[in-house]
């Protein structure tokens, strides 16, 4: 009996062990396996620290830049602000001159309407100052005693007047609707209008009223 028991000895310990081995070859796996997945997160979590500290570079080159653009439009604005600051005050100033202007115009043509009527170089010279005002191109002169208007004497030959239809003895007695009672006034109403724009002529032509559009232009320079 113990011989038999003896001889199954080595049997069972070579189980044993065959047991234990591949025990320890299962472990031996299982380890390898946790160490590859262990160094696969690793990789992982390193390359989103790589990325983590990509975007935070680029968020500060952002906020370095947003910065720098904010600091630029704050510049730029206050550039804006003081170019229309200055703009305004000019403005005003023209306003102003503009005002004065105005109101000695206004005298001007008040005197011009009562007076008989300026010569040529006289109409230059104030229209020169006034930096505005055309002319018919025809000569004027007054209209016979009880009447009110302006008569045609003739023409300048460079005016378009000479082919607008008007004839010498044509007595003006209104320009753009307006009465004309004398040359003054017409003379004050031409310091109105700038070179080359059509004004319409009421004439009365053996008493018939007659209408003309009449180009205007610029006086000739004063001698």
């Amino acid at each position: 009996m113990q011989t038999g028991s003896t001889s199954r000895l080595p049997w069972v310990l070579s189980g044993i062990l065959a047991v234990a081995l591949c025990a320890l070859g299962a472990w031996h796996l299982h380890q390898v396996a946790l160490a590859r997945s262990w160094r696969a997160q690793l990789r992982e979590q390193h390359q989103l620290l790589v990325e983590l500290e990509t975007l935070r570079l680029e968020n500060e080159r952002l906020r370095a830049a947003t910065a720098a653009a904010t600091n630029e439009s704050s510049a730029e604005t206050t550039r804006e602000l003081l170019r229309l600051r200055s703009e305004v005050t000019q403005m005003r100033k023209q306003l102003a001159e503009l005002e004065t202007l105005r109101a000695a115009n206004a005298r001007l043509l008040q005197a011009l309407q009562s007076t008989p009527q300026l010569s040529p170089t006289q109409m230059a010279h104030v229209v020169a100052a006034r930096k505005q005002g055309a002319i018919l191109g025809v000569l004027i002169q007054p209209a016979p005693a009880g009447q009110n208007g302006v008569l045609v004497a003739g023409f300048d030959p460079q005016s378009p007047a000479a082919t607008s239809g008007l004839q010498p003895g044509d007595l003006i007695y209104a320009l753009d609707g307006r009465p004309i009672p004398n040359a003054g006034v017409l003379q004050a109403e031409m310091l109105t209008r700038t070179p080359g724009e059509t004004v319409v002529v009421d004439v009365l032509r053996s008493n018939t009223p007659m209408r003309f559009h009449v180009r205007t232009r610029a006086f000739p320079a004063t001698p």
